[in-house]
């Protein structure tokens, strides 16, 4: 196994206490030990999410990242049918030459459905298999190991309030905002200075950053010019966002373009084996159409399990089409006054091949 210091390949017996025998550093795992991964598979991992140390990130992104790279590829799937069928082979032989029984033939035809099931069953897979307090231990143990990797986003545990020798700020205005559901992604975009690059407002509809959040908000809602961009998880309440933002008059109602940027159950059809069970039935309506109802209804699909740098990376090409010819309008249209576009061609996907090659949202 390969120490990730030093770049030495120990053998089990060389590993003694699980220490380097090259650099004397701790292995977090042992697969000797039934630990089910290597320091060098985590370290990888944490390269993918953090774009080789370039893109801040929060732990759920590297959650998924695992739980992509676990999922074994279909490529991986073809070495163990041609086994499969080599061992019927033999055995088939042996019976008609060995034992002389001619039911040897049977053998291959019995195993060639068997193959065939596998694969029909791998690829229905559709959930994440690794249960997160696995992967919490996991990632707890690397961190009393090998320390907390750079790049991971720590979020404070009080928000800053706003500084009150600042009274003009309310008087500043931003053109565009990014509307989130979940905190989550608010720090990832903060964190990744989105906010400054692109001269935008970054919040979280259930009211994150707590501090500076209502004086931000109403601030937005006296723009007449303003664009907002609703990014979220392919649930119900997050495929809704938009047009609560579009409709509800705490928020946008009557006075600003959203245009929904995802995640959708159009865009997780790639990131199938990342799905999470859904937790009850969804309705039609309210910016979600009857395929996506019945979608939702079975499953969810997490921002969390795109790449940061991906979900920068498309989020920049959506604010940035302001200038550009609008999305076509999917939802219907005016809706109270209000644009809701719902802009599908904002994520599209590359899962790769399931051991976490391809960029997604590639």
């Amino acid at each position: 196994m390969k120490c990730i210091h030093c770049q030495k390949d120990s053998k089990y017996k060389e590993r003694t206490g699980r220490k380097c025998s090259g650099c004397g550093h701790l292995f977090a795992f042992e697969p000797k030990e039934k630990d089910p991964i290597t320091d060098v598979f985590f370290q990888s991992a944490i390269e993918a999410v953090s774009a080789n140390g370039v893109v801040r990130w929060n732990v759920d992104h590297l959650y998924y990242e695992v739980c992509r790279r676990k999922r074994p590829g279909f490529k991986k799937i073809i070495p163990v049918i041609v086994f499969a069928f080599l061992v019927s082979a033999f055995l088939s032989i042996g019976m008609m030459v060995v034992l002389r029984n001619p039911l040897g033939l049977i053998v291959p035809l019995l195993v060639a459905p068997l193959c065939v099931l596998g694969v029909l069953v791998y690829l229905s897979q559709k959930f994440v298999t690794i249960r997160s307090s696995e992967f919490d231990r996991w990632w707890k143990h690397w961190c009393d190991v090998h320390g907390t990797p750079k790049g991971v986003i720590v979020r404070k545990e009080a928000p800053v309030p706003p500084k009150q020798a600042e009274p003009d700020l309310g008087d500043y205005s931003f053109d565009r905002a990014v509307i989130c559901d979940n905190a989550a992604t608010v720090d990832l975009l903060l964190a990744n200075q989105f906010h400054f690059e692109n001269n935008c407002a970054i919040l979280s509809i259930d009211g994150y950053p707590a501090g500076p959040f209502e004086l931000i908000r109403k601030m937005l809602r006296r723009n007449p010019s303003l664009q907002v961009f609703a990014l979220h998880d392919a649930t119900a309440v997050g495929c809704r966002m938009a047009h609560r933002l579009a409709t509800d008059p705490e928020w946008f109602g009557g006075h600003a373009k959203v245009i929904d940027v995802g995640l959708r159950p159009g865009n997780a059809t790639v990131f199938k084996g990342l799905y999470r069970p859904s937790r009850g039935s969804v309705n039609v309506g309210e910016g979600i159409s009857a395929d996506e109802a019945k979608w939702l209804t079975s499953y969810n699909l997490e921002l969390a399990a795109v790449r940061p740098e991906q979900v920068l990376k498309r989020l920049f090409r959506a604010v940035s089409r302001r200038d550009e010819k609008e999305p076509a309008d999917t939802n219907g249209g005016d809706d109270g006054g209000v644009f809701f576009i719902i802009d599908s061609t904002s994520f599209s996907a590359d899962a790769g091949d399931g051991d976490g090659g391809a960029d997604a949202f590639g």
